[in-house]
């Protein structure tokens, strides 16, 4: 099943129509950030944010506008309720850098057909993505390696946390949907991807916590103002910059489709680029899922320059047909520039995970493939805690079954030996 979430691509036109909802986002000079810890940087995003927060108050209060501000300072932004009239003038102040529409995203109608059953058996006992990338060798070899203390955020439709699979995993929970604060799952997405990342039988990393942002609601919808919050909430969960509460990685199985030979210009999907480098910036790994179009190039925010975006492949070790292909080409100031996308390839088809109601159910899509890599970094992360984004990237794709193309990007996930080059990575050989 193509479960993608899968949406119509960002606008960020600064005139025209708007929705009532809008996002702001501010011009702000660099930070100097390289030796900042997280909470620290975080304290300085808010700070600096509100400045600009404050001064946009004061805009709309001196021009007769109603609305309130919620600040975004994960992306150095903020959201307001504006006419079409109000927007357009906002966005030609000099410390505005963009005003950009409030979309609502849907999921694509599936492909193909959803297999629920009540166990595993009632399945086959089917686990051969795990099997693919090596699980089996990593648990043989390095049985202590199995995700305690690594702390992986997903966003996504819910999460069933009493599941057997799942019992005890989520570490916090938090709806942008309809506000219900214990952990559930109305759509049955999210509670399959992590199952494969932390399920006890069908997942990869058994002990890691999971932190929980539901952004999509039963029907598979959700705004872009949803999505920024659960991606700043992600960046810290009790709202204290003091604890170390945020997770490491972050699982993220949606994204929305491009057109084919269009450049676009990574200006117009800011909001998204913003959080996506300030998760990166504050020691979050970014994973998200390259696409289910089935052609090039893979969707937003995967296709991104900065994040890790993940193809499939199927049991026989071909690419899924659905899985996007690259390259991706983005206009970056005055420069259009080729990344080679999806960063790496993971088993999506036919993946058998955990599902609402104490089930099990068998899923296709690249939705299916991200969680397989996320699982992995997270027993690297057991493996060497002092690794960097930069670190966890170069080892992943350098450990791949190598392919190095548009298609499955620089190979196929190779768990047990990016674990084992996790582990023995020593200072200085980066």
């Amino acid at each position: 099943m193509k479960l993608l979430i899968t949406l119509f691509v960002l606008c960020s036109c600064a005139t025209g129509v708007f929705a009532k909802n809008i996002i702001i986002l501010f011009k702000q000079n660099e930070i100097a950030i390289n030796s900042m810890e997280h909470g620290a940087f975080q304290s300085l995003l808010q700070n600096e944010n509100q400045k600009n927060v404050d001064q946009l108050k004061s805009w709309l209060g001196r021009r007769g506008y109603r609305s309130d501000v919620d600040s975004l300072w994960l992306v150095r932004g903020a959201v307001a309720n504006l006419e079409a009239e109000a927007a357009k003038n906002l966005a030609h102040e000099a410390w505005v850098r963009g005003v950009y529409e409030d979309k609502i995203r849907r999921l694509i109608s599936p492909t193909s057909s959803l297999v629920v059953a009540n166990s595993l058996q009632d399945l086959g006992d089917d686990l051969w993505g795990l099997e693919k990338i090596g699980i089996n060798k990593i648990r043989k070899e390095f049985p202590e390696l199995n995700g305690k203390g690594v702390r992986i955020g997903v966003i996504d439709t819910g999460i069933q946390g009493h599941h057997q699979e799942l019992q005890n995993k989520p570490l916090a929970f938090r709806d942008f949907v309809n506000g219900i604060q214990n952990s559930y799952d109305d759509h049955g997405h999210g509670t399959h991807v992590v199952g494969t990342i932390a399920g006890n039988k069908v997942g990869i990393a058994s002990e890691a916590s999971i932190v929980f942002a539901k952004a999509f609601a039963a029907a598979g919808s959700g705004s872009d103002t949803g999505l920024i919050r659960s991606m700043q909430w992600m960046f810290d969960p009790d709202s204290d910059p003091t604890t170390n509460d945020f997770p490491q990685i972050i699982s993220n199985s949606w994204g929305g489709e491009l057109d084919l030979d269009v450049v676009y210009d990574v200006e117009d999907f800011a909001p998204f680029l913003r959080a996506i480098q300030t998760w990166i910036h504050g020691g979050v790994i970014p994973v998200f899922a390259a696409g289910n179009s089935g052609k090039s190039p893979n969707g937003f925010p995967g296709g991104l320059p900065e994040p890790i975006a993940v193809g499939a492949i199927a049991p026989t070790g071909e690419i899924a047909s659905f899985s996007s292909r690259g390259p991706n080409l983005w206009k970056v100031g005055p420069s259009i520039l080729t990344f080679l996308k999806p960063d790496v390839s993971a088993p999506g088809e036919k993946i058998t995970s955990a599902y609402p109601g104490n089930k099990y159910a068998t899923m296709a899509g690249t939705s299916m493939a991200t969680p397989h890599v996320t699982g992995a970094i997270a027993l690297a992360l057991q493996a060497n805690p002092k690794l960097k984004f930069s670190d966890i990237k170069k080892l992943l794709l350098q450990s791949s079954e190598k392919k190095i193309d548009t298609t499955f990007g620089y190979g196929i996930l190779n768990a047990y030996e990016f674990v084992k080059s996790a582990k023995t990575l020593k200072s200085g050989d980066k």
